[in-house]
């Protein structure tokens, strides 16, 4: 089984309480999937990665990468886009690591191993998890570009493109799609299924379980 986890968003208390969820539920060879978007907006950025790096030490996990990590990056290491970045949550994000960090804004390096490790996507038997979504355009996931996997919205979910194995996103939130914070979207039509539902904005942090479609939320 896959166990695949929405956008986070700093927000370690529900990340905490949905994992808290499905402990029990998982055999020691079912994998979770996290769609990237760990940290920004919310305050707990540093404790959220510390949380997701324990995680890995006893379960087999799949981290992929979100815009947001991307805008990290860019800041942490580069030091490009700090306006954009502090505007899109990253004002949180640095609170978080001076807290951690004796009022410095400084990544540990196990912190910069874990964000320069992200994949851009997953693909299983009959499903692909990625941040954002895929161009419709494009018919190789191989040829997808890093921009689309984690930046795409529309020009994806509004897409008349069936989908032939089930792509699982996050990135918008399902308000957008459903109309509520607390259901995961899903399109028969076009074999996609939305699962950010809105943690960060009061809605909760959900798990979609593969391929039974079990729902589980904070």
């Amino acid at each position: 089984m896959y166990y695949l986890i929405g956008d986070i968003h700093g927000c370690l208390e529900k990340l905490d309480s949905l994992y808290t969820r499905i402990d029990e539920k998982m055999n020691r060879d079912d994998t979770l999937v996290f769609l990237g978007d760990y940290i920004d907006r919310g305050a707990e950025s540093f404790e959220v990665i510390e949380y997701l790096r324990g995680l890995s030490d006893r379960r087999n996990c799949v981290f992929l990468k979100g815009n947001h990590e991307g805008l990290f990056l860019d800041y942490a290491e580069r030091g490009l886009n700090s306006n954009i970045y502090r505007m899109n949550g990253g004002d949180s994000t640095i609170r978080s690591y001076r807290k951690h960090r004796g009022g410095l804004f400084e990544v540990p390096a196990g912190h910069l191993d874990f964000f320069n490790s992200l994949r851009l996507f997953f693909e299983g038997e009959n499903f692909i998890a990625v941040h954002a979504g895929l161009n419709p355009k494009i018919y190789s996931i191989e040829a997808q570009s890093a921009h689309d996997l984690t930046w795409i919205r529309e020009d994806f979910f509004r897409s008349n493109r069936r989908w032939e194995k089930t792509v699982i996103f996050g990135h918008t939130p399902t308000i957008y799609l459903t109309g509520s914070y607390r259901k995961i979207y899903r399109d028969r039509e076009h074999n996609i299924i939305g699962i950010d539902t809105g943690a960060v904005y009061g809605g909760v942090l959900s798990c979609l379980r593969w391929p039974d479609g079990a729902e589980f939320h904070s």
